[in-house]
């Protein structure tokens, strides 16, 4: 997927520009940002995963998300996830209504358990000259609080970058777009 990004901004010949990665699109952004570094005004994190050195996002989540994207994928027959409905209303988007909640469910894509499985080099946005920061919806529950939680875990491993806090879940685009918005262009 960095691929991808890399190539549109190339291909495209974008400058100036601001990556934002959300959730997993952390790891994309992230294995995107070195090739791109001379095009790049900004990183952004919204409520992402900051890769660490050899550890891919299934390591990085409680491990009974692990076990479930595991069952889910061996269970789809073509090793893709998506979140079931239950999950997704509860810790994904509990700030919706349940119109709101199942017209969205019902747009995701299921993405290859391989997302999940592979790793992508850790960045210093600083050695690449490129400013960071990290944005955190406060009630997003995808991770829960604790050790689990987005915070302060993955703003760390950015370095010294600011941390926003905006108001919503993790799907906050959906329910609380004008703060996000908000948010995104303050960092």
């Amino acid at each position: 997927m960095a691929d991808f990004v890399v190539d549109l901004v190339e291909g495209e010949d974008l400058r100036d520009v601001t990556l934002v990665g959300h959730s997993w699109g952390g790891y994309p952004l992230t294995g995107a940002a070195p090739r791109l570094a001379s095009r790049l005004r900004k990183l952004v994190y919204w409520s992402a995963f900051v890769p660490a050195e050899g550890v891919p996002l299934i390591e990085e989540v409680p491990p009974h998300y692990a076990e479930m994207f595991r069952q889910v994928a061996a269970a789809s027959g073509n090793d893709g996830v998506i979140f079931p409905y239950e999950v997704f209303v509860s810790a994904f988007m509990q700030d919706a209504g349940e119109e709101l909640q199942r017209v969205v469910h019902g747009l995701l894509t299921p993405q290859p358990l391989r997302y999940f499985t592979e790793t992508v080099a850790p960045i210093d946005p600083a050695a690449l000259g490129v400013p960071a920061s990290y944005v955190i919806s406060v009630d997003d529950l995808a991770l829960p609080p604790g050790e689990w939680g987005w915070t302060p875990r993955f703003p760390e491993r950015l370095g010294d970058v600011p941390v926003i806090e905006t108001p919503g879940s993790h799907e906050a685009q959906f329910t609380r777009p004008a703060e996000l918005a908000a948010a995104l262009l303050k960092a």
